[in-house]
């Protein structure tokens, strides 16, 4: 049965503020992560990256509650563990680990290739401990490999409070040009 409720319509003036208004968003984390990786920025910029990243930029970091807490010299972000990150039995759910690391490991070449877009090709995570509601995961990422078409990474998430390792994410990832991304021509 199709959704009865009525879908939002926009007047293309309010589509084009939003493109706008996304553009520019998009432009200054651009800006943001180029420039941790050359000179690395600053506490305040760090701020403003996250909160890009938390309040502006919809899609899975933000649904899951990412909040980044480094972008240089290395990516680490965490993670508050909630029930709707759990499965049936109470602990976190695998995947809540596979997508810290695909997102920890994409952003960390990004960064480190100067703004090449990057797509993830394997993601292997090896459960380690479990964690539960009220648990903070620190995914820091490490590069294992980082040549000029495809990179390795490993990505350690550890309980923030007792610092023992709960899982590690293994993520290769290839350079895609950036038109095939964005689509531009």
């Amino acid at each position: 049965m199709a959704n009865s409720a009525a879908q939002p319509e926009y007047t293309e003036e309010q589509k084009k503020a939003y493109r706008a208004e996304k553009a520019a968003v998009m432009a200054r984390m651009n800006e943001l992560l180029l420039k941790a990786g050359n000179q690395g920025i600053s506490e305040e910029e760090t701020a403003e990256l996250s909160s890009i990243f938390e309040k502006k930029i919809p899609g899975l970091d933000s649904l899951l509650g990412l909040k980044y807490v480094a972008f240089a010299p290395q990516v680490v972000l965490e993670l508050e563990v909630t029930r709707d990150h759990v499965q049936p039995w109470g602990i976190t759910n695998g995947g809540t680990y596979a997508s810290l690391g695909e997102s920890a490991g994409s952003f960390a070449w990004f960064i480190a290739s100067g703004g090449n877009a990057v797509m993830g090709t394997t993601n292997t995570t090896n459960f380690l401990r479990p964690s539960k509601p009220g648990d903070v995961i620190r995914s820091t990422v490490h590069e294992v490999h980082a040549g000029r078409t495809s990179q390795l990474w490993r990505i350690d998430h550890v309980n923030a409070a007792s610092g023992k390792l709960l899982a590690t994410t293994d993520l290769r990832t290839v350079v895609v040009p950036l038109d095939q991304v964005t689509g531009a021509r």
